[in-house]
C-alpha cells in the first residue's frame, strides 16, 4: 500500500513538474521613435506585462495621450493557458518563431511590435517579436494571454500596484534588452534629416 501511494505521489508530482515549467512571460508591446533630438532611436512601449507560472500578472500599460504616465495593475490569468505555453515551446527553439524579415531595416512607423521572453525554470530562454497586424498561427497563445490581460483591465478585474519601482525597472531593463535583440537581427534605418527651421 506504502509503495501505491508513493508510485501514484511521484507520477503526481512529474505531471506537475511538466506540465508547468515556465519561471517567467515578459510581453511588450512598442514603438520605435526617434529622441527629442533627433539623434537617435528609442523604444517608445505601450503595455508590459511581466507573469509568472501560475498566471500572476503585473503591468504597466501607457496612459492614453501621455508621454510617460503608465497605469499600473495586477491581475490573473487562466493557469491552463500558461500551462498550454510551456508544454507547446518546451521543444521549440527561436527559429521555430523567426520569420525572414520582408524588409532589411527595422520597421520604425509601422508597429506595434510584440517582444516576447519566455523564461523556463531550467534557465531555457526563448525570445522573438512580431508586427501586431502580421501575426500568425504560431502566436495565438499569445495574443490570447494579451487579450485576456487587456479584458481584466476593461473588466475592472485588477489591483492598483502602489510601488511600481521594481516593475519599472523590469519595464526599463525589458527596452534596452528589445533594441539590443532587434538590432543584432536588423540594423536601424538612417536618422532622419535635421530640421533646419527649428
Amino acid at each position: 500500500m506504502r509503495k501505491l501511494i508513493l508510485l501514484i505521489s511521484i507520477i503526481i508530482f512529474s505531471c506537475s513538474q511538466k506540465t508547468n515549467e515556465i519561471d517567467r512571460i515578459e510581453i511588450m508591446s512598442y514603438y520605435y521613435n526617434v529622441n527629442d533630438s533627433q539623434t537617435e532611436f528609442k523604444t517608445e512601449p505601450v503595455t508590459y506585462s511581466i507573469i509568472d507560472g501560475n498566471g500572476n500578472v503585473e503591468t504597466l500599460q501607457k496612459t492614453p495621450f501621455s508621454k510617460n504616465e503608465y497605469l499600473k495593475f495586477k491581475s490573473t490569468v487562466d493557469r491552463n493557458l500558461i500551462d498550454k505555453i510551456s508544454l507547446n515551446n518546451q521543444n521549440k527553439s527561436e527559429k521555430f518563431y523567426n520569420e525572414k524579415p520582408k524588409n532589411s531595416i527595422v520597421e520604425i512607423s509601422c508597429g506595434p511590435i510584440i517582444r516576447i521572453k519566455i523564461k523556463y525554470k531550467n534557465q531555457k530562454e526563448i525570445t522573438f517579436n512580431y508586427s501586431d497586424f502580421k501575426t500568425n498561427s504560431k502566436h495565438k497563445n499569445f495574443i490570447e494571454l494579451q487579450n485576456l490581460i487587456k479584458n481584466n483591465y476593461a473588466e475592472k478585474k485588477f489591483n492598483k500596484i502602489e510601488n511600481s519601482a521594481e516593475l519599472e525597472k523590469k519595464l526599463k531593463a525589458f527596452e534596452k534588452y528589445s533594441m539590443n535583440k532587434d538590432t543584432l537581427e536588423l540594423p536601424f534605418p538612417p536618422m532622419p534629416m535635421p530640421n533646419k527651421n527649428r
